[in-house]
């Protein structure tokens, strides 16, 4: 995606401005966590279309339009005018569109705001040129931006009006399904979504329930619809490293460790 705003998390570093511990014990809340887990739904569908249609765009490129244009195999140079193709794309989805295509992958993975409804199509399109024509790697900031974005739609569509802190963690429970639909795992996702947003204090017990009901209950529909289709997720999901266990620390580990927490300074 390309410079603008950034919806890694959908949500503000301001602390709410509310009781948190009241609204945790508030009749309401209940409903929150079952809106939540709604918007899991929602956002996992959302998400495993876009992966989906991501890989058949990749397949497509990659594998089946040089053997319709008449190549034995895929010439070394392919990938030069398909990157310019994707890079146009994206260009117009910067300059024409809403939004500015959205985040800018050199940025990392930042807390900002959620993504607009009218930013949806310029996002959609630079999402679809970057990651199905090759240009980045990651799908993660694409798959939180139209989260949040789909569910903000979803809010403005509603007949109720829905409070400003509400919002705030709809918008959060978007994010954590959104991530948790790549890494195949809920708790992975959350991790990095509170990270990524600067989730803490008060704020993270409001935002940290119904962000992990809508991850739990994405990531069951997330496999399911790979079931009933048919489909396998292995092209795009990130699987949990199988890493050897570490030995026991010894002395050399401590030296290494003080230039590398100097470095990190």
């Amino acid at each position: 995606m390309a410079e603008g705003e950034v919806p890694a998390a959908g949500v503000s570093n301001a602390p709410p401005a509310v009781d948190v511990g009241a609204v945790l014990r508030s009749r309401g809340y209940p409903r929150l966590l079952a809106l939540s887990a709604v918007i899991g739904v929602a956002v996992s569908l959302v998400s495993w279309c876009f992966l989906e249609f991501v890989h058949v765009i990749q397949q497509w490129i990659y594998d089946d339009l040089p053997g319709a244009l008449g190549f034995a195999s895929v010439p070394w140079w392919w990938p030069l005018p398909v990157l310019f193709v994707g890079g146009v794309l994206v260009a117009v989805a910067i300059g024409r569109l809403p939004g500015r295509g959205g985040h800018e992958p050199s940025r990392g993975l930042q807390a900002g705001p959620p993504t607009l409804p009218v930013e949806l199509p310029g996002v959609l399109l630079a999402s679809l040129a970057t990651l199905g024509f090759g240009l980045v790697l990651g799908p993660e900031a694409p798959l939180i931006a139209l989260g949040t974005g789909v569910t903000l739609l979803a809010l403005q569509r509603s007949k109720k009006e829905v409070p400003d802190q509400a919002r705030l963690v709809l918008t959060s429970a978007a994010a954590f399904a959104a991530l948790s639909t790549v890494f195949g795992n809920p708790i992975i996702g959350a991790v990095i979504i509170i990270e990524a947003a600067g989730l803490g204090g008060p704020t993270l017990p409001l935002v940290l329930l119904p962000g992990l009901t809508a991850a739990g209950v994405g990531s069951l529909v997330f496999v399911g619809m790979g079931r009933l289709t048919g489909l396998s997720s292995a092209a795009y999901a990130i699987s949990p490293l199988s890493l050897p266990a570490y030995p026991n620390p010894d002395f050399g580990a401590f030296v290494w460790l003080l230039p590398w927490r100097w470095s990190r300074r």
